[in-house]
């Protein structure tokens, strides 16, 4: 019986503090989430812009010149338009009217399609912060650790498994990922009117960021009806080769708030 009531309470001690442990951890998520200007998570459904890219700068900024033999093919490249559609599933792009036809024109139906994987590639990579689920989400497990100088994110759940380093401010640094695919990663948060946003992150390898398949993406913004969306965006590969591409006449879809007024008593 002693026995019994020591364990009872132990227990009761035990308790509490497991239980504060968990609402220090949700309350800094809370908080630390709350920082973050996450547009998708502010009423945005989705927009589309249309694409800027210039094809004699690219070849300009790779080789130094554009190749007599390389113009054709800059010319025809250049008068296809594109627009791009993002919503929290992912970026598409499409031509418009219609899909160019590249007949005849040597390698220009590979570079028209490395362009739109680009594209959608350097906007698909600004997502999770824009949608916040850089940061843990139900029913992901997550503890915060404290070090210096800032925290440590631990998260665990079903077909997830990472951690995350973060600043005393709360700004996420870097990452290395197990699940769903593993990588590493660095990330540069700027201050913004509305929270802290992506300008730049660096993805490669978990254990060496040089090697083939590393690539840094980096942002500037613009407003459109309260949101910041992407304006520039860099893409720089492994192989030092880099893109860049602007976004303009960009329309935004956003949920509509209905607000219920609670029954008169």
């Amino acid at each position: 019986m002693r026995r019994l009531i020591l364990s009872t309470v132990l227990f009761s001690f035990c308790v509490p503090s497991f239980a504060q442990s968990l609402v220090s951890d949700e309350a800094l998520l809370a908080k630390t989430r709350a920082l973050y200007d996450a547009p998708f998570t502010r009423g945005l459904v989705s927009f589309d812009c249309a694409v800027q890219f210039d094809w004699k700068k690219h070849f300009i900024d790779i080789l130094g010149t554009i190749p007599p033999t390389a113009i054709p093919i800059t010319e025809r490249l250049q008068t296809i338009q594109h627009r791009v559609f993002v919503d929290r599933s992912g970026a598409v792009v499409s031509a418009i009217p219609n899909a160019p036809d590249l007949t005849g024109v040597a390698h220009a139906a590979e570079l028209e399609h490395g362009v739109n994987t680009i594209v959608s590639t350097g906007l698909n990579a600004w997502l999770p912060s824009s949608t916040n689920v850089i940061l843990p989400v139900q029913p992901t497990k997550f503890s915060f650790q404290k070090i210096e100088p800032g925290y440590k994110l631990n998260m665990n759940g079903p077909g997830v498994a990472a951690t995350l380093l973060l600043t005393t401010d709360l700004r996420v640094t870097s990452g290395v990922v197990q699940l769903p695919q593993p990588m590493r990663f660095t990330t540069e948060f700027i201050d913004a009117p509305n929270g802290y946003l992506l300008a730049s992150i660096r993805t490669g390898n978990t254990t060496n960021t040089d090697i083939d398949g590393a690539a840094t993406f980096s942002y500037t913004y613009q407003t459109v009806q309260d949101f910041q969306l992407p304006s520039l965006v860099s893409v720089a590969s492994s192989s030092s080769e880099k893109w860049h591409y602007a976004l303009t006449d960009c329309k935004v879809i956003r949920a509509i708030i209905v607000k219920v007024s609670p029954p008169k008593q």
